[in-house]
């Protein structure tokens, strides 16, 4: 990593949280590359979270790696949190819990492709976490 950024915009993306999910390795090769070039352009710390239902979920190991893997030989600054799931509670609540316990300048998702009434119909995790979130929200499709 080189200088820090000097221009307005690098400040307003310090601290991104990206949640990530066992996908498609495409879908998330892509996220993976959307997170990495905000933290190279903008000199912002990626918080990787993985929200789960249980306390020995497989893929927890399988992202850690996936993720540090990818992201770590750019030299980007990123953390990989763990967030287990109430009773009652969604991907989009925790998410959101998140990014109101911590201060986040950004948070990163992806779409299923889902928008309008059928994100609604289909309990969409991106727009729910759009709608309740405190900070910018990037939606990709």
């Amino acid at each position: 990593m080189g200088d820090e950024p000097f221009y307005e915009l690098a400040y307003k993306f310090r601290r991104i949280l990206v949640p990530v999910s066992p996908m498609n390795p495409a879908r998330l090769k892509e996220l993976l590359n959307v997170a990495v070039d905000f933290g190279e352009r903008y000199g912002a710390e990626i918080n990787f979270l993985y929200v789960t239902h249980s306390d020995n979920d497989p893929a927890v190991e399988q992202l850690r790696k996936a993720v540090e893997d990818f992201v770590g030989r750019r030299g980007v600054k990123h953390n990989f949190k763990v967030r287990k799931m109430g009773e009652g509670e969604t991907i989009a609540s925790e998410i959101v819990k998140e990014l109101s316990e911590s201060a986040y300048d950004l948070v990163i998702l992806l779409s299923r492709g889902y928008y309008g009434a059928s994100a609604l119909l289909y309990n969409s995790t991106s727009v729910a976490v759009a709608l309740a979130a405190n900070t910018s929200v990037l939606i990709l499709r």
